[in-house]
């Protein structure tokens, strides 16, 4: 439901998958969370390993090739319809409706990452669904994750990197006052509506000097971090009110909702990581945009990505 419209739209959800434990995953993470929504469709979507360019050529090039090459070609869309249709009757004994799930494979055109957000912009998606897989330090350094790249550019589409089987419906947002953090509640609100389970914590770490310009400023300036929190407090004050009627008009109960501050941590990821373990949710949600406008790519969010376990972390642009 649109809540300034009232109209009902559908919403899309883009699942890339493979043949794994961590496509299952978060397969179920969605279903479940999506569960009170009763306008979401799912596509299932996984792309099919690379066939170098010059095997393509070599292998044209005489008929036993042409006839091997394409054996080997279909091979790799009979495995992918194998794939796809195990997830799909997963999700469908999870209790989605048959007609509610599309599936669909592309051979890998440029990389996987790319492939996947060029289909989820020509598509309209809503959200882009990731399983994660846990990466050693020096694989992350040398291969990076397919969760980073897709966040990493996908700067209109909300993504969703689901880590571990947390069913839990505690749901941090990490709010700032800011536009894009009322763009966070009305993702959640659209893609979560009025799940009977939800909690709904509005999580604002209060600013100081030290996260914008180093440690120690606001010692030396002490009447521009008075005025910092002032207008922060401002800000925040007209933030909850907007934030917390959006989210009664979608039909929870201000028993589901409640706010969080943080008043003394020196990082903004840390505060919210620190948050997010200790009070055990199953979702962190956060912008990627802020107060100052700025892309976020290698601050809070990438930070997220790389630190979060056993949660799911949505970022929306």
């Amino acid at each position: 439901m649109d809540q300034r419209t009232g109209v009902t739209m559908q919403k899309k959800i883009l699942l890339p998958v493979a043949d794994s434990i961590y496509s299952e995953q978060a397969i179920k993470y969605t279903t479940y969370v999506c569960s009170a929504m009763n306008d979401v469709t799912y596509t299932l979507f996984n792309v099919q390993p690379l066939i170098p360019e010059i095997l393509i050529q070599e292998a044209n090039a005489e008929p036993a090739g042409v006839a091997e090459l394409s054996e080997f070609i279909r091979g790799h869309v009979e495995a992918a319809r194998r794939t796809l249709d195990k997830h799909k009757e997963l999700m469908i004994r999870l209790g989605v409706d048959e007609h509610s799930i599309k599936t669909v494979t592309r051979p890998r055109q440029v990389g996987v990452a790319k492939d996947i957000l060029n289909h989820a912009e020509r598509g309209g998606y809503d959200a882009i669904v990731l399983g994660r897989r846990s990466l050693t330090a020096a694989e992350e350094f040398f291969i990076g994750s397919i969760a980073s790249k897709v966040i990493a550019h996908a700067l209109e589409i909300p993504v969703w990197i689901v880590d571990g089987e947390s069913t839990s419906m505690q749901m941090l947002l990490a709010v700032d006052g800011s536009e894009n953090s009322l763009r966070v509640v009305d993702h959640v609100i659209s893609l979560v509506g009025n799940h009977p389970e939800v909690k709904l914590t509005l999580f604002h770490v209060q600013p100081y000097l030290r996260h914008h310009y180093g440690i120690g400023l606001e010692r030396e300036k002490p009447y521009l971090q008075e005025l910092l929190q002032r207008g922060d407090k401002h800000s925040m004050e007209i933030f909850y009110k907007e934030a917390y009627g959006r989210l009664m008009n979608a039909g929870l109960q201000e028993s589901q909702i409640q706010t969080k501050t943080n008043t003394s941590s020196f990082h903004i990821s840390t505060a919210i990581l620190d948050e997010a373990r200790q009070g055990e949710y199953g979702t962190v949600v956060i912008g990627r945009r802020g107060t100052r406008k700025a892309f976020f790519l290698g601050g809070a969010p990438m930070r997220l990505v790389h630190k979060i376990s056993n949660q799911a972390l949505w970022v929306i642009p």
